[in-house]
C-alpha cells in the first residue's frame, strides 16, 4: 500500500503544477469578463478540491454555523501549504494573505491578484500595515479573509504563539475574528517535504471553526488581552484534537 501511496503522491505532485497552469488562465479570464466572485469562488474551490482529490485528502469541516454573515477574519494554526487547499476549497469565498515570494510565479501570481489575495511581506511590518490598511474598505462588502497569526508554518505539541499583526488588521476594521484550528494538514504534507500526501492512500483533514470573537470590545491597550483569548481557544482544540 505504502508503495501504491507513494506511486499516486508522486503522480499528484508532478501535476499540481499543471492545474495551476490549466486553471488559472480560466480564474484571470472569467475574472475580467464576468468580475462575479461567485464565479471567482467556484474556480478557486474547485481547484483546491481537484488537488485533495488527487492527492487522497478529504476534508471535513466542523462549525460551519460560526461562520459570520458580514465581514470578518478568519485566524488558522498554519502548519503546512495543504492549509491552503483544505480552507480554500472548502471555504472558497474566503480571501487569503499571501508571502510576496508568490506573487513571483507566472499565472499564479495573476490569479491571486485578480481574486484579491494579499501579499504580505513578512519582513517589512510598514508594508504589511498598509496591505492591511487597504484591504480594510473590503471589510465592509462582506468580504472575509483569513491569516495565519502564528505568521509562518510551525508544527508542535502547542501553537507557536501568535504576532500582533492580524488582530492589530481585524482590531482597525472593528471586524470579529474566526478562530480555526487545522488538523491533519501537517501528515498530508509536512514543511521541507514536496510530496503530496506520500504516506498514505487516503487522509483526513479537520477543519474546526470556533465561535467568534468580537474584537470591537477591545481597546487598542488591550490587543494583548484578545491575543491570549484566540490563542487559549484554538491550542485548546489543537492540544485535544492531537491527543486523539
Amino acid at each position: 500500500m505504502k508503495i501504491i501511496a507513494l506511486f499516486r503522491s508522486i503522480l499528484a505532485t508532478l501535476l499540481f503544477p499543471f492545474t495551476v497552469i490549466a486553471i488559472g488562465p480560466f480564474v484571470i479570464l472569467f475574472h475580467y469578463i464576468f468580475g462575479n466572485k461567485k464565479i471567482d469562488d467556484a474556480l478557486i474551490g474547485f481547484w483546491c478540491r481537484l488537488c485533495c482529490w488527487l492527492s487522497g485528502v478529504k476534508v471535513v469541516v466542523h462549525g460551519r454555523q460560526n461562520i459570520p454573515d458580514e465581514g470578518c477574519l478568519f485566524l488558522f494554526n498554519h502548519s503546512s501549504f495543504f492549509d491552503i487547499f483544505a480552507l480554500a476549497g472548502s471555504l472558497p469565498h474566503l480571501r487569503f494573505g499571501a508571502k510576496a515570494e508568490l506573487f513571483k510565479i507566472p499565472i499564479f501570481s495573476q490569479a491571486m491578484r485578480v481574486v484579491g489575495t494579499m501579499p504580505i511581506a513578512r519582513n517589512n511590518r510598514d508594508e504589511v500595515y498598509k496591505i492591511y490598511a487597504e484591504a480594510k474598505k473590503r471589510f465592509a462588502n462582506k468580504e472575509q479573509f483569513a491569516l495565519s497569526p502564528e505568521g509562518g508554518r510551525f508544527h508542535g505539541a502547542k501553537l507557536s504563539s501568535f504576532k500582533a499583526g492580524p488582530f492589530v488588521f481585524a482590531m482597525s476594521a472593528g471586524v470579529p475574528v474566526v478562530p480555526t484550528v487545522i488538523v491533519g494538514a501537517y501528515e498530508a504534507l509536512p514543511k521541507g517535504s514536496f510530496l503530496f500526501n506520500k504516506d498514505q492512500l487516503s487522509r483526513t483533514i479537520y477543519i474546526h471553526i470556533l465561535e467568534p470573537i468580537r474584537t470591537d470590545i477591545y481597546s487598542e491597550d488591550r490587543r494583548k488581552e484578545l491575543q491570549a483569548v484566540v490563542y487559549e481557544r484554538m491550542n485548546h482544540v489543537w492540544v485535544t484534537e492531537n491527543k486523539n
